[in-house]
């Protein structure tokens, strides 16, 4: 059976999502199914005959996290918090830190990836705090930063997993 790959930049780095509305439930009746590209972000429809999908409500992410480990600078209005990435995707990311963030707030970030320059992501929002660490989607990107998140994540990808 063939695997789907994103028409938009031909990656085949992709991750069946959720059904949205009465088409996407429709379309599945015969074997169509959304999909989103984890590079570049482009949803789409693929067909494949045969398969079943079952529901599963864990993680209703539509992007995977890619496990890491490297330091960050969470910037707010207060000051700036130092962490420690525990797991990136395009769309966002998981920091441990001692200092605490509340929930819903708005704040830039700066990524001290490992063998490439720091990656600015301008607006991130705190969507999920727990003891010592926080779930943060990125909001926006200034220039180029989120082609170099792109090169950064394909990297990570290209990477022989442990």
């Amino acid at each position: 059976m063939a695997s789907p790959i994103c028409p938009s930049c031909s990656k085949d780095y992709v991750r069946r999502v959720r059904r949205e509305g009465l088409i996407d439930r429709l379309m599945s009746l015969v074997y169509i199914y959304p999909f989103r590209c984890q590079l570049c972000g482009y949803r789409f429809r693929f067909r494949q005959q045969g398969v079943r999908y079952t529901r599963v409500d864990e993680d209703r992410r539509e992007y995977e996290r890619i496990p890491v480990r490297f330091p960050v600078t969470l910037i707010t209005s207060q000051g700036s918090v130092t962490g420690t990435a525990l797991d990136i995707s395009m769309a966002g990311c998981t920091v441990e830190t001692n200092d605490p963030v509340p929930a819903q707030t708005v704040l830039r970030i700066q990524l001290e990836a490992p063998d490439h320059a720091p990656l600015q992501v301008q607006a991130a929002l705190v969507r999920s705090v727990h003891t010592k660490s926080i779930g943060l989607q990125f909001l926006r990107f200034e220039g180029d930063q989120r082609e170099r998140l792109q090169a950064f994540v394909r990297t990570l990808l290209s990477m022989p997993k442990p």
